[in-house]
């Protein structure tokens, strides 16, 4: 890579952060939704992160399924050092980091069913970016998955010049604090009523938002290269990958369009990169998770929504328009799934207890497609979350809540949790005391005697019920 990447990764540790969307339970369902055969499951697989950082992502991934196998790399040695230190220090025998420069790191002979390249592609140069999609193409197994981020065009353009003016105006604050900078900039473009400068406003305070430790690795990366992803599409078709879809389910169509929006440009729905690019053009989206499979991957191109069946889901949105749920069958589904949350549990199951309800009326061709039907649906606006394992989440706090041991050592750490559903849990630094004693050595009255102590301000009890919704207490605790 180019001597000002290796110079910020080697002077600055890349944030820790896990990415829900990369998770091979949720990337599974999603390649299955696409009309791939056969994804590997994520209890039996082999997944290669380029790019792993200091672990963050895979090493919970690693404690989750003991019976797959995880390799990381990356360029950094501090973060691998890292990384292989806390898988040692929690005991994880299934999980390999090695130091590593993706254009000379060799796969072996052995394939992977999940390739993961987060937060690559626009933030390297351009022989690096064909040396990854080299390396994801000779990676994959033949029913293997990738999943790519990357900043897009034309969503991107703005923030890409509101980032030129943050590098060009620090001498507008004094010493050049960044934060006091970018509110400075927000609140002098804000005097403005231009729809241009509402925009320009609102990319200052989200800059703002994710910090210096981020900004640096995004915006402020000394390689941004938002790409089309008509571009991106063109590169991976000449290493032989053909794009599925987006990670997410819901990202296939921008949350800013209305669903409405694909009945206005149905004429050029039989151009899939056309119609993306369309829709990225129309939504303005600035960033895409997509996942990719070798050109000669077994596709069934009429796969229906019954392919849902065979996955667990969660509710994700508590209160649906009434419009939304139609008939009998969907609201004796919906009142299940509801009464689950926030665990992630197998649709069969959930559909078992839906024809005890119903007894002899329960027709199971009907109820199978009716149910199906609006599942899909439901996963594609973002209401239900499909995923390829269940998880189960028990909302009540346990008597002496624990973490598991490798969120206890990122808690003594003071780095981010990492909760059941993959996602980075941040606490301000008045509370990391409260957090790192989440080690079952006190009870929950201990503990809220201890948090009024180290941090007076904290709700203890709310928040407690918090993490155990997030899947924070292993449900065997008592």
């Amino acid at each position: 890579m180019s001597d000002p990447v290796r110079e910020l990764y080697s002077e600055h540790r890349y944030p820790a952060l896990s990415h829900a969307e990369a998770h091979p339970a949720a990337l599974c369902a999603s390649a299955r939704c696409a009309g791939v055969v056969s994804p590997a499951l994520p209890e039996s697989c082999r997944l290669l992160e380029i790019g792993c950082a200091s672990g963050h992502h895979l090493l919970p991934l690693a404690a989750t399924y003991p019976d797959s196998q995880f390799v990381g790399i990356d360029f950094s040695d501090t973060a691998i050092r890292t990384a292989k230190r806390i898988a040692a220090e929690v005991g994880l025998k299934n999980v390999t980091f090695e130091h590593a420069d993706l254009r000379e790191w060799d796969p072996g002979e052995e394939k992977f069913d999940y390739v993961i390249a987060h937060g690559m592609l626009s933030w390297v140069p351009d022989p690096a970016k064909e040396a990854l999609l080299d390396l994801i193409a000779k990676s994959l197994t033949p029913d293997g998955i990738a999943c790519l981020s990357y900043n897009t065009l034309p969503g991107w353009s703005l923030r890409q010049e509101a980032a030129a003016m943050v590098k060009a105006l620090p001498a507008l604050v004094p010493d050049g604090d960044l934060d006091a900078l970018l509110k400075k900039l927000a609140s002098t473009t804000s005097l403005s009523p231009t729809p241009h400068a509402r925009d320009l406003a609102a990319i200052f305070e989200d800059m703002r938002r994710k910090g210096p430790e981020i900004l640096r690795f995004d915006e402020l990366a000394p390689i941004n290269d938002p790409l089309h992803f008509s571009q991106v599409i063109n590169w991976a078709g000449q290493k032989k990958l053909r794009y599925l879809s987006e990670s997410s389910l819901p990202e296939n169509l921008p949350p800013d369009l209305a669903p409405e929006t694909l009945t206005h440009i149905q004429s050029i729905a039989n151009d899939p990169v056309l119609l993306q690019q369309t829709l990225d053009m129309l939504s303005g989206r600035t960033h895409r998770s997509s996942i990719f499979c070798l050109a000669d991957c077994n596709i069934d191109l009429a796969t229906t929504a019954s392919v849902v069946l065979h996955f667990s889901a969660r509710l994700l949105e508590p209160s649906l328009p009434r419009e939304a749920i139609t008939g009998e069958l969907v609201e004796i589904f919906h009142a299940s799934l509801t009464a689950a949350s926030p665990s992630v549990r197998s649709v069969r199951d959930i559909m078992e207890e839906c024809a005890k309800r119903l007894g002899n009326r329960w027709d199971p061709a009907r109820a199978s497609k009716e149910i199906a039907g609006w599942i899909y649906q439901a996963a594609r606006l973002g209401w239900v979350e499909l995923r390829a394992d269940e998880t189960p989440i028990e909302p009540v706090p346990p008597e002496r809540p624990t973490l598991s041991p490798l969120n206890q050592s990122f808690a003594r750490a003071g780095l981010p949790l990492v909760d059941a559903f993959h996602q980075s849990c941040h606490f301000p630094n008045e509370h990391q005391a409260v957090v790192a004693a989440l080690d079952g050595s006190r009870s929950r009255a201990e503990l809220e005697s201890f948090a009024k102590e180290v941090a007076p301000e904290l709700h203890f009890e709310p928040w407690l019920v918090h993490l155990s919704s997030r899947g924070l207490f292993p449900k065997n605790q008592t």
